[in-house]
């Protein structure tokens, strides 16, 4: 078994926009989201600077072995947050996904003074909850989506 990759997190910047674009229309991205219709560009890049200007919301590239891997997300809300992750296609089933959430906790309890983090997930996502619940979250609703939460320890 191969060592546990080194996993930290750095806030997005002007030139991860098309990165995060085409990791969100990655088909498997797409069936595993909500809204699986695949963005254009241009609605991407509206939403992206509008994300990096928003005091609601904090966007993190996940850096894995120095590599830019995924990106997650905070929508804040008072002190609790909406937590969304998505990896890039080569880093999927690699450990990466528990150990960016982990490393998201540390922040939103931390840094952010967050007590109470969610996240919705499709049902039939396997990789995305049990990235979740090897990061700690425990699901508490379940149905065609799974809620998960986690609170400031």
């Amino acid at each position: 078994m191969s060592p546990p990759v080194t996993v930290t997190l750095r806030p997005a910047r002007h030139d991860d926009c098309r990165r995060i674009w085409l990791w969100r229309n990655d088909e498997e991205t797409r069936r595993a989201s909500f809204d699986a219709a695949p963005i254009a560009l241009e609605s991407h890049e509206r939403w992206f600077q509008a994300t990096l200007r928003s005091p609601e919301r904090r966007l993190y590239i996940i850096e894995a072995a120095g590599e830019a891997a995924g990106v997650v997300r905070l929508d804040l809300e008072g002190e609790r947050a909406t937590v969304s992750i998505n990896l890039a296609p080569e880093w999927r089933g690699r450990g990466v996904g528990p150990l960016a959430l982990e490393r998201l906790t540390g922040v939103a309890f931390g840094t952010l003074g967050l007590d109470r983090l969610l996240a919705s997930v499709k049902v039939d996502n396997r990789a995305s909850l049990a990235a979740f619940e090897k990061a700690g979250f425990t699901p508490s609703v379940r149905g065609e989506t799974v809620t998960l939460a986690r609170s400031r320890p």
